[in-house]
């Protein structure tokens, strides 16, 4: 998978965790100004929680540096090193191929997706402005307004309220204005602007719709907020709201345009009981949980970086898969300064040769352990060492066992690697390094 793939499923995946949080803890709270910086934060979050970098960090905590050896562990590896037949090659082959495919047909039906969902938003936003540009303008109640013929409803975008030329009651009217002139004294159209923006690039993510439906209805209720404090009955509003007194308008109309409004639960909001102030404590929950998404993602960046320098070596004709080599990192060793072992570093140690050549290596040096051929032994062996400054390799243990016979071939061709080339920091300074190598050894 490509970094800007991992980061679309990532932000997508943010999104969904983010909104269930927010249906839990905030969606019948009456902080409607919270909410709303609630709202915006987490997409905010949800898009840019992958851009910090705490790795550097993070290398130097003995745990973090276990959950990341663990994790690397069991992320899907890219690129499965086997020595198999030509029969299998080619299966593999058209696997690779059909699933080139189905991604390539995934691409297309979300860029066109994309696409539709962007023209429309665009044809809306010109209609705006050729509205805006063709209607007449004029003061009501000392508010500039735009004219526009009587069949169309009351809405407002940013600093232009669009009102209808047909005959309105004066209290009506009154609570119209009021509720237009909130959205835009507050500046409602960003959200909305925001919430369709991410709604086309997460077009295929129900959470990013649920987003966008959240931040509407939340800015209603904000504007009916400034109707009630500018001294409105509340129960008249509501008997206008639907259109119980003058049939033939209903401020439901009154929507920015990409807005439709739930006019049940804006009359059940009017009437609920304010929540109390000690409420608003719950809102620092958010933090946490921003802090554990910041943690997660520097984690799984740390396990990826060495896996995607996995490169494909030479295949044998034989029976049986040679190990897959994916270098992750360890926990971290407590010694002296001089010889602290490191996690990450600014360069990675290499094998002689480089990848290719250690692949190479593994591929004619494994042989399949009689004992463990008869029994059907196979699976994942996951061995941990040190590459020292000289490039020697030391303290090679079994961090992860499938029977002794497949460990001890896995420790004994670890024992047979030449030197490496060892690490350096930023500073060019040569030091230790933790790595962990899972061999894989699999019947065919």
């Amino acid at each position: 998978m490509t970094p800007l793939f991992i980061y679309f499923i990532k932000a997508n995946l943010a999104l969904a965790l983010l909104y269930i949080s927010y249906r839990l803890l905030f969606r019948n709270d009456t902080f409607f100004g919270l909410r709303r910086i609630t709202l915006l934060g987490m997409l905010l979050v949800a898009f840019l929680y992958q851009l910090p970098d705490i790795s550097n960090w993070l290398s130097t905590r003995p745990t973090i540096s276990e959950m990341v050896s663990y994790y690397s562990t069991i992320l899907p590896k890219d690129i499965i090193v086997e020595a198999t037949t030509h029969i299998n090659k080619t299966t593999e082959e058209v696997n690779a191929d059909w699933g080139k495919v189905v991604m390539n047909c995934f691409i297309i039906v979300y860029l066109a997706g994309v696409l539709v969902l962007t023209i429309r938003c665009f044809a809306e936003m010109i209609n705006l402005f050729v509205t805006y540009r063709r209607s007449k303008k004029g003061l009501i109640n000392g508010i500039k307004v735009c004219l526009i013929p009587e069949t169309e409803e009351p809405y407002s975008f940013f600093k232009w309220i669009f009102i209808p030329t047909k005959p309105q009651n004066k209290l009506v009217l009154g609570e119209i204005l009021q509720h237009e002139t909130a959205h835009t004294r507050q500046m409602h159209s960003f959200d909305v602007l925001l919430g369709e923006l991410v709604s086309i690039i997460c077009w295929i993510n129900p959470f990013a719709w649920y987003f966008k439906k959240e931040i509407n209805i939340n800015l209603e209720y904000l504007a009916d907020q400034e109707v009630m404090y500018a001294g409105y009955n509340k129960k008249e509003y509501q008997y206008h709201l639907i259109g119980m007194e003058h049939s033939n308008m209903a401020i439901a109309n009154l929507y920015n345009n990409f807005s439709v409004l739930p006019l049940k639960k804006r009359i059940s909001m009017l009437n609920k009981k304010r929540t109390k102030n000690v409420g608003k404590v719950k809102y620092l929950a958010l933090i946490p949980v921003a802090a554990a998404m910041l943690l997660f993602n520097n984690i799984d960046v740390m396990a990826r970086i060495v896996n995607n320098r996995t490169t494909e070596a030479s295949k044998a004709p034989v029976t049986v898969t040679t190990p897959e080599f994916v270098p992750e990192k360890t926990e971290e060793v407590s010694l002296p300064q001089d010889d602290k072992v490191y996690t990450v570093c600014e360069v990675m140690p290499e094998f002689p040769g480089g990848q290719g050549k250690l692949l190479q290596f593994l591929a004619t040096s494994i042989k399949y352990p009689a004992e463990a051929f008869e029994k059907k032994e196979e699976g994942r062996v996951t061995l941990t060492f040190i590459v020292e400054k000289d490039g020697s390799i030391s303290d090679i243990k079994v961090a992860r066992s499938v029977s002794p016979s497949l460990d001890a071939e896995a420790v004994r061709v670890a024992k047979s690697m030449p030197k490496w080339t060892p690490g350096k920091n930023k500073d060019g300074e040569i030091i230790r390094i933790a790595y962990t190598v899972p061999v894989i050894f699999r019947l065919q």
